[in-house]
């Protein structure tokens, strides 16, 4: 394993043997418990992507080896796009969808998965996709907080309504740019702090029906502190309290600046 030399590519069909290579040694080193991790792609499944019009990969190569993988989807308006349970009020020519992201075991604790989400916000998509969503199953943690590191929130928690299997919904504003009125926001919300500890598996049970609880009464999971192995929830202050806080006249100016720039 030579981390000296990581390349990161967009993936074509001939790369097609090099991804399912990778899909291979990934699920042999998986527990039964744990296959249900990631969905088992044929070659047919990938070749979409690999060849894909809206569908695209990304990997990251030590040298001529593959040891991580993603897919990422940027929908138009006039399809059917996937996860359409979520964010379905927002255009799909607003979104990119990440999924089937896939790091060799070797490799994990190298911060990939954010390195690939960075790379394809920064460098594959144009300044109509706003939003970046993904759904993660809820007992695969090491994803759903490397999602929190990249910036991503958690605002739904429920069942995948295909399989039922329980997974946490995270979406990210792209390029959001810090203004006084977000930044009284953040100063003003309430913050509420869930323990993880060190073994976060036996909690999963107990996890999803608080993190359904907290998401139904307006917070959403914003970060991670490593310190105290929490999970931060956020709610923000509505739209009474906001008066109760700050000046109605001045609140009005902050939030016409947010939207418009100006005063």
């Amino acid at each position: 394993m030579n981390k000296k030399h990581l390349t990161v590519k967009k993936l074509n069909g001939s790369n097609l043997k090099d991804v399912m290579s990778l899909q291979d040694r990934i699920i042999a080193g998986l527990n039964p418990d744990e296959q249900h991790f990631i969905l088992h792609r044929t070659e047919r499944d990938y070749m979409k992507s690999l060849n894909g019009k809206t569908s695209h990969m990304l990997g990251v190569f030590d040298e001529d080896l593959l040891i991580a993988q993603i897919v990422y989807c940027l929908p138009e308006n006039n399809e059917q796009r996937d996860m359409p349970e979520f964010k379905s009020s927002t255009p799909n020519e607003e979104l990119v969808i990440f999924e089937a992201i896939l790091v060799d075991p070797e490799y994990r604790g190298s911060s990939l998965m954010k390195k690939m989400l960075e790379y394809i916000e920064k460098n594959e998509i144009d300044s109509k996709r706003t939003h970046s969503i993904i759904q993660i199953a809820i007992d695969n943690p090491a994803s759903w907080i490397n999602a929190l590191h990249h910036g991503m929130q958690i605002t739904k928690v429920d069942q995948d309504p295909t399989d039922g299997v329980k997974v946490i919904y995270l979406e990210k504003e792209i390029n959001k740019k810090q203004t006084p009125y977000t930044k009284f926001i953040q100063e003003n919300s309430t913050t509420y702090s869930m323990l993880l500890g060190d073994n976060i598996h036996k909690k999963i049970p107990s996890l999803f029906m608080k993190m359904q609880h907290l998401i139904k009464t307006g917070y959403k999971g914003i970060s991670l502190n490593k310190e105290t192995k929490s999970l931060i929830w956020q709610k923000e202050p509505n739209e009474k309290t906001k008066s109760m806080l700050f000046n109605p006249l001045e609140y009005k100016k902050l939030e016409r600046l947010s939207k418009t720039g100006t005063l």
